[in-house]
């Protein structure tokens, strides 16, 4: 271990974050350091700082944020550089790498018995970057609000295309969260049962994940995307991603029966979008996007990752007479951050300016500023 010290923002009890420094560590045979470039403030990391439920349940504090990963390898120990290397081949010094930020135990019934697409995420015993792998215990650097990230035996690690920006990589997570959108393309979009090229969807919540969201839409063959969401800042933006074919403005359109009559007039028919994506993390999106949906669609609901609050649905009109397709999903599982960095490279192909999505860098200094802020598309924290 050298003499070095390594400068985080720590999350020393909920709604406080304090800069520390702590030494930095060597690696073993098994483990890599990272020296970070930029961290995304997730949506998720607001609501942990602010001991939302069910933070206070799993949040082991001290704790270091973090966990829309972006870094370069500056040590690798000689068997992770295979066993950590998803896409094959060897992680080397030098590489620009994101990881997937959870590691599964192994062991649980969920481990053991589920496919490993959704034993990542159901693991009730996972370690989590930037959630749970506590601050206090070495090598302390579990969180990407920092200047250097250490990665545990087990973590799957990606190599970021020579062409993408730091702007765009920074962005997989976001885009990996949207596995949503391609679960609802299940069982059967040639028969009209899940979403399918041609299809028309209708996205609710103009934050990143809805931009996301969208841009996952319409490359999977969407014909029509209409944005329904609030913040003027973020519409003209969405406006300029040049994937959405119709913005609604709540702000200009309070009423959400009113919203609903709109966008089923958008459609043809007048039926109904084939597939409503909630992304707000308002739990009154979920009936009002039920009653946008046409009847046999598909709803996802990817916007609640965290515990916020309850609503109240018809079970008979919202689901049953609906013949409702219902898709819930809670993060994302490894195999989707290579899939989000080929979409992502696709979008940039179809000149989709992905890097606007980031308005706002904060230093390590400023990371309880950046939590507390609202002003920013896609905030991210730059040692």
């Amino acid at each position: 271990m050298s003499g070095d010290k390594v400068k985080a923002a720590v999350m020393t009890e909920f709604g406080k974050i304090e800069v520390q420094r702590f030494p930095k560590p060597g690696v073993n045979k098994d483990s890599a350091l990272v020296k970070m470039k930029m961290c995304g403030i997730c949506g998720t990391d607001k609501h942990l700082f602010h001991g939302l439920p069910p933070a206070p349940l799993f949040v082991k504090r001290p704790l270091i944020l973090g966990h829309e990963n972006l870094g370069i390898i500056e040590e690798i120990g000689d068997e992770a550089k295979r066993k950590m290397a998803v896409q094959g081949g060897e992680i080397k010094v030098g590489d620009r790498v994101t990881w997937y930020a959870g590691i599964p135990c192994g062991e649980c019934w969920y481990c053991r018995f589920l496919p490993s697409n959704h034993a990542a995420t159901l693991c009730p015993n996972a370690k989590g970057y930037g959630q749970n792998i506590c601050a206090a215990d070495p090598p302390h650097l579990f969180g990407g609000y920092a200047e250097y990230c250490y990665l545990l035996p087990g973590v799957w690690v990606y190599k970021i295309p020579d062409s993408m920006p730091d702007k765009v990589a920074v962005l997989t997570d976001i885009f990996a969260a949207t596995i949503g959108v391609r679960k609802g393309m299940m069982p059967y979009p040639v028969l009209k049962e899940g979403f399918g090229p041609g299809d028309t969807v209708v996205i609710l919540g103009s934050g990143p994940i809805g931009m996301a969201a969208g841009i996952t839409a319409s490359l999977a063959g969407a014909y029509r995307v209409i944005l329904v969401g609030g913040i003027k800042e973020r519409l003209k933006l969405a406006g300029e991603l040049g994937v959405f074919d119709h913005i609604v403005d709540i702000e200009e359109m309070p009423n959400a029966d009113e919203r609903a009559f709109y966008v089923l007039s958008l459609t043809p028919g007048e039926v109904g979008p084939d597939m409503v994506v909630d992304c707000t993390g308002s739990p009154d999106a979920v009936p009002q996007g039920l009653s946008m949906l046409r009847r046999g669609g598909t709803f996802v609901e990817l916007g609640n990752f965290l515990d916020t609050g309850t609503t109240t649905i018809n079970p008979f009109m919202h689901l049953c007479f609906k013949d409702v397709i219902l898709v819930g999903q809670w993060s994302c599982p490894p195999q989707s951050f290579d899939n989000a960095l080929k979409l992502m490279e696709l979008a940039m192909k179809r000149g989709i300016p992905l890097e606007k999505i980031v308005t706002h860098s904060y230093k390590i200094e400023q990371a309880g500023e950046a939590l507390l802020s609202n002003v920013y598309m896609k905030g991210i924290i730059t040692p």
